[in-house]
This record gives structure tokens, sequence and C-alpha cells, in this order.
């Protein structure tokens, strides 16, 4: 009885069980749906990016000619100055007392000189007796002026508009010729400079406007323009010397800051094509294209700059020719089906 039990069981499961795969019939499979993009022209705004470094406007560093002991410091570290402003003096006493003594001497030849001039005309003096006057008179004059010199060299003054350094000096110190006793800035504007490829080089010209931005104000962005180029290009780096002068009112930038500069060198067409539609392998980027028969095609191509979702394509394609951008995965030789986004969305809401 229970042989008859499980025989029945084991003939319900074949009659009842799904046939298998073998015997279920085909169904015709419709070719994978993508979406397709032309190749197109663009015009896009050329631009090069490069690391720059701020540099000074002018920078000096200040220092005495001479060996003498400070009388006076007139300054604060980091303050702000106008050319002509007294910044330190040294000790002059014996420069201002040897003025004063030849001063006198060259007022008592001016007026030894005037006297003999006023007999002149009468024959009373040779020729050789007024030259030889005349000829004191100018040793005299020229001793003033050296006097004049040497007092000078006791005063440092700033030798333009700008920002001042760390202070290095105190009054009754005693500095030596050469000593760095403070260095002076001009930050209105800052220079930048910065290197571009050798293949950019016939393209940057003076006046050329630049983009600038600095990792301490990340929202922020510098304008600037382009002032010099270097006549020459570096034999190992392959790259030419650019200096652009970038406004700088608020003292943000300051010698020695690291920027990211973006020259702009005009207007260029541009073949392009989605940064979708790219599909790399390895080092290589490969897209697929549309033949007339319908079928996708793998095509290496060269790209070149990429902006905003949009690369620049170099070799490989031509205008015009229908590429895949999104869908189904293809394959080398398969024939697809080309679908556009209103259909998709037609068929989305019919569902």
């Amino acid at each position: 009885m229970l042989l008859g039990v499980v025989a029945l069981g084991a003939a319900a499961y074949f009659l009842l069980a799904p046939p298998p795969p073998s015997a279920i019939p085909d169904k015709p499979q419709s070719d994978p749906p993508v979406f397709v993009q032309p190749v197109q022209e663009t015009i896009w705004q050329e631009t090069v990016e490069a690391l720059g470094t701020v540099r000074a406007n002018e920078q000096a560093m200040l220092s005495p000619k001479i060996t003498e002991r400070v009388i006076s410091v007139n300054f604060d570290s980091g303050q702000h100055v106008t050319k002509g402003d007294l910044l330190i003096e040294l000790n002059d006493a014996e420069q201002q007392a040897l003025l004063e003594e030849m001063q006198a001497s060259l007022d008592e030849r001016s007026r030894q000189l005037d006297r003999v001039k006023s007999v002149e005309g009468s024959g009373a003096l040779s020729k050789s007796v007024i030259d030889e006057e005349v000829s004191k008179f100018t040793v005299a004059k020229a001793q003033v002026e050296l006097a004049k010199a040497r007092l000078a060299d006791r005063t440092i003054y700033a030798p333009f508009d700008g920002v001042l350094g760390l202070k290095n000096v105190s009054p009754g110190e005693l500095v030596e010729a050469g000593d760095p006793l403070v260095s002076i800035i001009d930050l209105t504007p800052v220079k930048v400079d910065f290197t571009i490829p050798e293949r950019h080089f016939a393209q940057v010209k003076t006046g050329m406007p630049i983009r600038a931005r600095a990792e301490a104000y990340p929202d922020r962005v510098f304008l600037g323009e382009v002032r010099s180029i270097s006549p020459q290009i570096d034999p190992i780096s392959r790259a030419a010397q650019v200096r652009a002068i970038t406004p700088n009112e608020d003292f943000a930038l300051r010698p020695g800051m690291l920027l990211i500069v973006e020259l702009n060198l005009g207007e260029k067409h541009a073949m392009t094509i989605p940064e979708s539609a790219l599909s790399p392998i390895g080092d290589q980027q490969f897209v697929y294209r549309i033949n007339n028969e319908g079928t996708a095609e793998r095509i290496k191509v060269k790209i070149g700059r990429r902006q905003k979702g949009v690369v620049e394509i170099l070799e490989g394609l031509e205008i015009d020719q229908p590429i895949v951008t999104h869908g189904h995965r293809v394959r080398e030789g398969q024939k697809v089906q080309v679908v556009t986004e209103e259909e998709v969305f037609t068929d989305s809401t019919k569902s």
C-alpha cells in the first residue's frame, strides 16, 4: 500500500511540473534602447590653468650705508608708510658740525670771489688770481655737497609707498653697513608669476585677462591681466614664464601665496560630445557610433579638454556622427534601438 502511494505521488509530480527550459519556445527579443546624440561643433573659451606665485610689486630691504648708533626708530612692524617718510635716524652730530664748517668756508669763498670780480674790469688783478679764487669757491661748494651726502647717510626714508615688515632695530643699537633693519613691500598691485606650456606660447599676448583663486580665499576670484612674457622657453620644462598684474586694494594677496591661475586665450571651435558617451578601457577612450544599419561600432577617440559635462574630441569622429550617450550597455556590432527622452517619458506615463 505504501508503494502505491509513492508511485501516485511521482506520477503527479511529472504531470504537473513545468516543462524544462528547452521545451519553452523562444520569445523574440527587441534591440536594446539607447539615447543617441550627434557630434557637435562648439565655440569654447579656450583657457589654460597653471600654478602661480604672488610677488610684491616692489620690495626692498632697508639697510644703513655706514656703521653708526641708532638715535630713533619712527615706525612699527606692519605699518603702512608713504614714500619719503622718515623711518630711522642714526647719530649725525659729527656730520652736522662738519657741514656747518664746510658751509662757513663756502660763504667765505663766495664773498672773496665777489670782491675779486668787483675789480675784475679795472685791471688791478691778473686773470690767474681771479681763476684761482673761482677754483677755491668751486672746491668749497663741492665739500659742502659731500658733507650733505654724508649727513644724508644717517637717515633712512621709505623709498616708496608700502607696508613695513618686522622691525629688526632698536634705538641705541650700533648697526653696521648692510645690516637688514626692516623690509618694505608694495602690495598694490601685486605680480602673479606662472608658466605656460610651449604649445601656447604664440597665443599668449600682453593684456589678456586672468582669473586666479587662492586656497586662503576659496570663494573669491582675483582678476588681472598679463603684463609681460619671458622671451625664452625653458629647455628643461619646455615652458615660458608669464607675469600678470592683479589689483590688491584690500591687501588680501601676500607675496609667496600659491594661486591657481586661469588664462583666457580666446575663442576656439571644438568638436565635442557628452562626457557620458566615453567608455574608457585602460588609458584609452572609446565611444559607440551608430552606423546606417543601426549597428553600434566601437571607435577609439583622442580627447582634449573637458568642460561642464562635455569633452573635446581631437581625433576619431566627425561632425554630426551619431554616438551613444546613455541607455543599454551595448557591444561591438550589436543592433540597437534609438529612442528619445520624449518616447521614454510617454511610455512610462502609459504604464
